[in-house]
Formats: C-alpha cells, structure tokens, sequence
C-alpha cells in the first residue's frame, strides 16, 4: 500500500487528507498547530511523525500550506524535506506560490532522485470537502501519471499544464479571474444598495442571467448577505496570489490594467484590517470609500 503524508491540515488540506484515508490510504498527517493533528488522528488519520520521519517514510509527501516562504522552507530549507528525503519520494505542492519557486524545488528535488510536481487546487473548502477540486499540475508528466488515482481521491478536474511551474501558471490567471470576480461582486452589491435595489432581488435575477458566476454564487448568499465574513478562503492569501499573478504579468511582458488596480485594492483592504477575513470582505473596503 502507498504510504502518504500531508503536511498543511488548514481548512483545505484537513478535508483532502481526509477523503485520503476514507479511500483506504495510510495517511500521516502533520500540521503546526496540534489541534488540528488532533482533529485529524480523530476522522482516522495517523500522526506523531516529524518531518525528518515522513521524507524518509512515505512514498508520496503532499504540501498545501499559505504563503511561499512557508513552501520554501518547508522543502528547501533546513531539516525540510528534501535533506532527509530517500530517493524516489515523490513530493506535490498543493500550495500556489511563484512558477519559479516551483522550478527551483523541482531542479532541486531532481539533483537528489526525488520527483517534484507543482499542483495548485481551486474550488474551495466546498470542493476540498466534496473531492471535487480542480487541479492543475506541473512537472515530468510520467510522474503525474503514476500520481492521477491520488489526485482523482481528492479532486474532479486534474489536468496536466505541462513542465514544472505550469499548474501555477494556470493557477495565478485563475485567480486573476476570482480577483475580477469579487471585485465586481462588492461593487455592483454596493450599487445596488445605494441604488435602493433590494440585493435578494437582485441575486435572483443576476443569477440566473449572463452576469452569473461561481464567486457571486459563493460570495453574496454565504458571506455578504449574513454580513459574515469567517474565511474560507482568507483575503490576505487572494491578495497574495494576485501579486504572484502581477509578477508573472510582468516577467511575460504583459500588461494588466485591471489586474494592477485590483490588487491595489486587496492592499488596501488588507490596511484596513480585513487580511483575516474572508476574501469576499472586500465588499466592506469597497463599501467605505
């Protein structure tokens, strides 16, 4: 039987690495805070390995954690998993960080016969939940294929983007995309208040109409409506990903006017306190200029 690991059990991996071991997978779980350890061992996971212990131990180590630098170190940096990794571990970083972080770990990992793909997930703690994530994925295309019945126990659209740092390059237009999304979301809602359109009404029509979309379906009925604002998916990590996505506008050359004036805004609305709260908390910004 493969033995996994997954390190990152935060309100997506804990759902992932839960649909792992409901499919039969001897899963080791292992997070910063105990607690959700805890939570883990309590819907049939296994914990108490170190770092050190799972590198040289599972066969597949998976990653899903908020910021680069977290990925860095936690791969690359002392006592990470590649210095104690046996040979022909097979590492997949859930996380979205930078394509060239990506290549890095991945020129890395190959020095020392470990396999590296980059693997960014979209859909939410919903999808997380449910196993139907989209998964885009980067790197030697053989290793994804020996891979695919892990990926498909936790997600529902896996596609392989190409070499390394391809899944992130999907990943970061996709999220130009939620960016677009919720900006537009808070500013037409804010509209429509102001405007003395009843938001309910409005839903109902908009909904069902060409100004659908799957951040409005998520945005305005579970957040905005109930005015609360407890994160799924946190501004902060939106804001992040958007500056991932200006940089790699700008390393291709291309210019994005739109995109540079709305992660402006996720700045600014991370100024105001609202990092920690859920990414459709943008409404709150837009709505107090």
């Amino acid at each position: 039987m493969t033995k996994l690991a997954y390190i990152g059990l935060g309100n997506m991996g804990l759902p992932m690495a839960v649909n792992l071991v409901k499919a039969g997978y001897e899963v080791y779980g292992k997070n910063r805070s105990q607690g959700k350890e805890e939570t883990f061992a309590g819907q049939g996971g296994k914990v108490g390995k170190s770092v050190a212990q799972l590198a040289k131990e599972a066969d597949v180590v998976m990653t899903c954690l908020p910021m680069p630098d977290d990925v860095e170190n936690m791969i690359l940096g002392k006592d990470g998993l590649l210095e104690h990794a046996k040979e022909g571990l097979t590492i997949i970083d859930f996380s979205t960080v930078s394509p060239e972080l990506n290549v890095k770990i991945y020129e890395q990992a190959n020095e020392k016969g470990v396999h590296f793909l980059d693997a960014p997930i979209s859909g939410g703690t919903t999808g997380a939940e449910a196993a139907t994530l989209a998964i885009m994925v980067g790197g030697d295309e053989k290793v994804f294929q020996e891979v695919t019945p892990i990926l498909e126990t936790v997600g529902e659209n896996i596609t392989y983007a190409g070499p390394s740092g391809s899944g992130t390059k999907v990943k970061l237009i996709n999220q130009y995309f939620v960016g677009m999304h919720t900006m537009a979301v808070s500013e037409a809602m804010h509209l429509a208040a102001e405007a003395g359109i009843d938001r309910d009404l409005l839903y109902g029509v908009l909904s069902k109409s060409f100004a659908q979309s799957r951040i409005y379906d998520r945005h305005y009925p579970d957040f905005i409506a109930k005015e609360q604002y407890t994160p799924g998916f946190a501004l902060e990590l939106l804001h992040k990903d958007l500056r991932l996505m200006s940089a790699m506008a700008e390393e291709a050359n291309v210019s994005l006017e739109f995109g540079q004036s709305i992660t402006k805004a996720f700045a600014k609305a991370e100024e105001m306190e609202l990092g920690k709260e859920d990414m459709s908390a943008l409404y709150k910004y837009v709505k107090s200029k």
